[in-house]
């Protein structure tokens, strides 16, 4: 497993765990947590059932599941793991819905993705001056990938030539801290985000401190 997970240091075992590689006994001791009812703990499940990792193929219906459980306690993030759940259900209002109630939260991953959500047009009609508004009240939350989403934004013009030149200008700079912060903080919310691959940053040690 290389990629970020918010794990809101609810077990740094598991983390340890990870970080070496053993992903079974990760699984087992977010596993043994949630059954002691840590609503964190079934987030992180529900989000890792959406993964299709080794050993923990997809599993939409128990994504959702966990998520539903944990939501009374933890709607920033059972929202977010509902929202991307209705994706691969092919359901974009739904997936729009929670992430809007993730948002509305305060998980600042969200707003990155209702950023992305109205520029792309996905379940709503595009909006590029209120997906503009969202990446910059990521950017103000700290959420670190927010300013590479940003400027690739830019890149496209929907915002004026002047943006556009700035986006083509800044984004190697933003893609490098993005890659670089999330190679520190992995386990961070500042840098979660859901990837379709399985290929973004790898572990560091100093990580598993953060």
């Amino acid at each position: 497993m290389n990629f970020p997970l918010y794990d809101g240091n609810v077990s740094p075992r598991a983390r340890q765990y990870i970080a070496d590689g053993k992903l079974s006994e990760a699984l087992a001791e977010y596993q043994r947590l949630a059954s002691m009812g840590s609503n964190l703990a079934k987030c992180i499940l529900a989000y890792l059932n959406l993964r299709d990792l080794a050993g923990l193929p997809r599993n939409i219906e128990s994504a959702k599941s966990l998520a539903n459980a944990a939501v009374a306690g933890e709607p920033g993030y059972a929202n977010y793991v509902l929202a991307y759940a209705a994706t691969y259900e092919k359901a974009s209002e739904a997936s729009v819905r929670f992430m809007a109630l993730s948002y509305k939260a305060g998980f600042m991953p969200a707003a990155s993705a209702l950023g992305l959500i109205l520029s792309q047009g996905y379940g709503v009609e595009k909006d590029s001056f209120k997906a503009e508004q969202y990446f910059l009240r990521a950017i103000i939350m700290g959420h670190v990938p927010a300013p590479m989403l940003l400027c690739r934004f830019y890149t496209l013009g929907r915002r004026g030539f002047f943006k556009q030149i700035a986006g083509i200008s800044l984004f190697p700079t933003a893609f490098l801290y993005a890659g670089i912060a999330t190679r520190f903080l992995i386990f961070s919310i500042h840098c979660f985000r859901h990837f379709r691959s399985t290929t973004p940053p790898m572990f560091n040690e100093e990580a598993l401190k953060q």
